[in-house]
């Protein structure tokens, strides 16, 4: 029994000294100065408050069901007033973090981004007593079964038309044979021509499934399609919430892509701009081959081996419907798991498969890391990485997979090309954070 005590007195002693250092890191962090703090939510992000009162490190915890270890906890703030204006108030804030931590101890972890903010317009008591103190921590839920049904029918809403209808049917129709068409029809020179599988070219068409029957000696046939109708259904599709991947995309011009999306834990908003944007130009048939991946289907993870995780979906279609719903099952057999996933072996496989790409493009998550570094290179094209949900720092793997590959990275507004010229010691500045070369490595300069 006395050894036992001695054990709990031990490991409570190692996780005080680990807190520690874990707020006094946090405490030299430059603090933030804003007349009045606002909550800023990303597209996939929920928050939770913990306040205290003036003065105080005194919380009342609120009594709901947030747990820390249930989520992935991206970010969190610590919001207090400059009253008194003389004081840094290190010591109230150390408090503070010593009480968040003792009831949240998974909340002393590295990879969450602390800011320290100071309202400015609390600078006299009086002020300061009616403003807000306390944390607020940005959180969204990890990935399971439920949570991806619900991604799937957000994915859905945001690609119905705003006016509810199902959309026009595209103005063309099927040929199994070109030898006698101009005979029989007149076809105007801007009618574009597509050699599609049948199933493929019935749901172009917006044709019912059942006319697949007429076609059923045929693997492939031949669909005319004027542009015309197009214009109509494009006009009513609803926008996005973010706009990441489609300024990214219209911005860039590339074509032959290979298209390597991640679809796992609340990406939905930015596949669901994928394929906005290739409904938008889907007959200039730029992207050749997509790839979806959700880190290993619903496999536990101490089954995923690196190189072989699986959960990789792939299509050379460029209709419209097909990748949709390629999408929507990958989406749907993906649950679980851990955060770092098998982006680079999704890479690999979609290059294999269409080694004629001239443009690998990747979608990524900048809230979860690669589980499959080691693999980096096994890479030998220019990967061109489409980085969401980044607010401050840039994900130290996404730097390194773009500088190994000779590749680059794209924010919504900003692209950042040549990082393979940096050289050992050399920085490069994004965001107000510096990133130097460590070791042939990107590493965030403190």
């Amino acid at each position: 029994m006395r050894g036992m005590i001695c054990f709990i007195l031990l490991f409570s002693s190692i996780v005080c000294i680990a807190q520690k250092t874990v707020i006094e890191k946090i405490l030299t962090n430059p603090v933030i100065k804003i007349p009045v703090y606002e909550m800023t939510h990303h597209i996939i992000e929920q928050s939770f408050t913990v306040p205290c009162k003036y003065g105080s490190a005194a919380f009342v915890f609120p009594q709901n069901s947030f747990d820390p270890e249930k989520v992935q906890v991206i970010a969190a703030d610590l919001v207090f007033t400059d009253h008194p204006s003389y004081d840094n108030l290190k010591k109230l804030n150390t408090d503070r973090f010593i009480q968040l931590f003792n009831k949240y101890p998974s909340l002393a972890d590295k990879n969450i981004e602390w800011k320290l903010v100071r309202q400015m317009t609390g600078v006299t008591k009086a002020t300061a007593l009616n403003m807000f103190h306390g944390f607020v921590i940005y959180y969204r839920p990890l990935q399971n079964k439920e949570t991806m049904q619900s991604d799937i029918l957000k994915l859905k809403d945001m690609l119905v038309p705003k006016d509810g209808s199902p959309g026009k049917k595209r103005n063309g129709f099927i040929a199994v044979d070109t030898t006698e068409l101009r005979k029989i029809y007149e076809i105007e020179p801007y009618t574009t021509v597509l050699k599609l599988p049948v199933n493929e070219a019935i749901h172009f068409l917006g044709m019912d499934e059942s006319e697949t029957v007429n076609y059923k000696k045929y693997d492939s046939v031949f669909v005319y399609a004027k542009p015309s109708e197009d214009t109509l259904e494009k006009i009513s599709i609803k926008p996005p919430p973010d706009s990441t991947v489609l300024k990214v995309l219209d911005r860039m011009h590339w074509n032959r892509m290979l298209m390597v999306a991640d679809v796992t834990a609340s990406m939905y908003p930015y596949t669901g701009q994928l394929m906005l944007w290739m409904k938008l130009h889907e007959d200039e048939r730029r992207i050749e081959r997509f790839i979806f991946f959700n880190d290993g289907d619903n496999k536990d993870d101490d089954l995923k081996v690196i190189g072989r995780t699986g959960g990789i979906y792939t299509t050379a279609s460029s209709v419209f419907e097909v990748a949709e719903q390629l999408a929507f099952k990958a989406m749907s057999n993906g649950s679980g798991g851990s955060i770092p996933e098998n982006n680079i072996e999704a890479l690999i496989s979609g290059i294999a498969a269409c080694p004629e790409c001239s443009s690998v493009i990747m979608i990524a998550d900048n809230y979860s890391g690669v589980s499959d570094m080691a693999l980096l290179k096994q890479l030998h094209k220019p990967v061109r990485i489409i980085l969401c949900g980044v607010l401050e720092k840039i994900n130290i793997d996404y730097l390194n997979i773009a500088r190994s590959t000779s590749g680059s990275i794209h924010l919504m507004e900003t692209d950042l090309l040549n990082l393979a010229d940096l050289k050992e010691g050399e920085s490069i500045t994004i965001l107000g954070h510096s990133y130097s070369i460590v070791n042939g490595s990107f590493q965030l300069k403190k």
